[in-house]
């Protein structure tokens, strides 16, 4: 009966770790993909706006709104896309070059080596027999062995250098997707006199919702999460309109 007992505990929390693992989403490899696609998206849409708000303030033609969007929305995205792939293609290529050295120091010094993982989890709390049973099973296995010497000692795990690619695609999609918002009234033919508004309330509603995504990545309260996103977004905003507004006056002043 006990037996039996603890084997049904047993597969009750397996199955509460996998479900918890499912909806958790730190720590999970899908959380740096919802990085990029929340700051890539932030950014696209902060300064496709700035762009737009720009141009209105400068009173330019609504041609010009949308070649200068299109063009900011394609460079920039494209900018910020292999940006983080070269970033990241640069961890892990470092990652890899370190952990080369780290197998040869085990090959080298494997005492020294040991010992750096003996004083890393004595750090931890862990004491005595527990201490070294831990070293133990660590060091009995060299890949194990620099896995752990390349977390405790550079701060680097091979997950997080993974798919430079994937990410830098997340990044130009969410740039793209978010970044063509402010633009939409301008391709589709809304009135003129309402083209402008709309752009300001659909970016702001872009904006909130970014933020919020940020706070529920971050474990952040959400309101102040989503009002940082949106304030930071409406200054760069107000920014670009002024100058417009600036540049419209001086060029006209110089015409």
């Amino acid at each position: 009966m006990v037996a039996c007992a603890l084997m049904h505990t047993v597969r009750n929390l397996a199955k509460a770790l996998e479900t918890h693992r499912e909806e958790a989403i730190h720590g999970h490899p899908i959380k740096s993909y919802v990085q990029n696609i929340v700051y890539g998206g932030n950014d696209g849409v902060v300064t496709t706006f700035a762009v737009v708000a720009g141009t209105v303030g400068a009173e330019f033609p609504h041609a010009v709104i949308i070649v200068l969007g299109l063009a900011n929305l394609l460079a920039d995205g494209l900018s910020m896309a292999t940006g983080a792939y070269l970033s990241l293609h640069a961890q892990r290529d470092t990652f890899e070059r370190l952990r080369k050295e780290e197998l040869q120091e085990i090959e080298d010094d494997p005492e020294i080596e040991r010992e750096e993982v003996r004083q890393a989890f004595l750090q931890k709390g862990f004491t005595g027999e527990d201490l070294e049973r831990v070293v133990a099973t660590i060091t009995a296995n060299k890949n194990r062995w620099a896995d752990v010497m390349m977390c405790e000692e550079h701060g680097m795990t091979r997950q997080y250098t993974a798919n430079p690619v994937v990410h830098g695609i997340s990044t130009f999609m969410a740039f793209v997707i978010f970044g063509s918002i402010p633009l939409i009234p301008y391709l589709f033919g809304i009135a003129l006199s309402w083209r402008f508004p709309v752009a300001i309330v659909s970016t702001g509603i872009a904006l909130i919702l970014l933020g919020i995504t940020r706070s529920t990545l971050t474990r952040e309260r959400r309101i102040r999460g989503a009002m940082e996103v949106f304030l930071v977004g409406a200054l760069s905003a107000a920014v670009a309109y002024g100058v417009g507004v600036l540049l419209h006056g001086f060029l006209g002043l110089a015409a």
